[in-house]
């Protein structure tokens, strides 16, 4: 086969970690039930790393549509996991913040997010992994809040 170029690399790559997140959560039927979906374990982290968050941040952070970043966040809600309170610093944004049982499936999910990314990326040690992530993030910098990805560094 030959060498991929970056793109078809990152697509492919993107591709499996997705699989191997799927098959994680498949065995979690508590999220399954509650309609958790691939963006709310995402938010999940960008809230527990930056909490409180307005929902612009987790949007930028995810570099999701602020309409879907309400979907996901509408969610965890219902699942008791985050809370929107209103911003004391600015009385027309939500400050989301997560719950105690959101603390917890932050935690948990975190477990799921890093054994994706040791499946997707097992053929790379340690170092590579850490270079790969290092390159992701200055290749990335331009459009991502914060000049950096804000997922779990591998």
């Amino acid at each position: 086969m030959d060498d991929l170029d970056a793109l078809t690399g990152v697509i492919l790559l993107a591709r499996e970690m997705r699989r191997h997140l799927h098959e994680l959560m498949a065995d979690e039927q508590w999220a399954v039930d509650a309609g958790f979906r691939p963006p709310c374990l995402g938010a999940l982290h960008v809230i527990a790393h930056h909490q409180p968050v307005c929902q612009r941040e987790i949007s930028d952070h995810l570099g999701l549509d602020a309409s879907d970043v309400v979907g996901v966040l509408d969610i965890l809600e219902s699942a008791g996991m985050v809370q929107r309170q209103r911003d004391p610093q600015d009385r027309r944004r939500h400050a989301v913040v997560l719950t105690e049982l959101g603390e917890t499936a932050a935690g948990h999910f975190a477990e799921l997010r890093a054994r994706a990314t040791e499946r997707a990326l097992a053929d790379l040690d340690e170092e590579e992994r850490r270079q790969f992530v290092d390159l992701l993030n200055r290749a990335s910098a331009r459009f991502t809040a914060g000049g950096g990805w804000v997922a779990a560094k591998a």
